[in-house]
């Protein structure tokens, strides 16, 4: 009896697993998590740190209440975020870097929002400002400009530790 169950459930799975494959099917999978799979914003941000153990930060114009935080901003659809955080910091600044890990990830329940932080160091470059940013500068880790968010003083005490090890 047993191994009779055994089969018949074996047959199903059989059977559902070709009907999962075909297109039809594949298509209304894809609706289906579309429209039923909760959505959150993502964003990324860059800790570039010097030998002087300094931090590199901007001071954003469209930031009203935090305006001094790091290179960043939100991903596009369906991009990395390591190939994200790289296009923001060119966008911001004209500058390049070479990524380092991810060294902190943050959510805020409120707001549906999911942040990503990297160490980097940043490649000799010339400094363009976009017009998102008033000002670039680079600040002694015990001495950031205020107010910053939690997740940006978490960030860059995350990338300190990282550099340290």
């Amino acid at each position: 009896m047993a191994q009779e169950v055994a089969t018949a459930e074996n047959r199903w799975k059989a059977w559902a697993t070709q009907l999962a494959r075909s297109p039809l099917s594949r298509l209304a999978m894809q609706v289906g998590i579309w429209l039923t799979v909760p959505r959150q914003r993502i964003g990324v941000g860059l800790v570039a740190l010097n030998e002087a153990n300094e931090v590199f930060m901007l001071r954003h114009v469209f930031h009203p209440y935090y305006q001094w935080g790091l290179p960043g901003g939100w991903l596009k659809k369906n991009e990395a975020p390591d190939v994200g955080v790289l296009r923001e910091l060119r966008e911001e600044t004209g500058l390049t870097a070479v990524l380092g890990p991810a060294v902190s990830v943050h959510h805020d329940a409120a707001t549906a929002y999911v942040g990503i932080a990297y160490v980097a160091q940043l490649n000799q470059g010339h400094l363009q400002l976009s017009h998102e940013i008033i000002e670039a500068q680079w600040f002694p880790c015990h001495a950031l400009p205020g107010p910053i968010t939690d997740h940006t003083q978490l960030a860059i005490q995350a990338a300190v530790a990282a550099v340290r090890k």
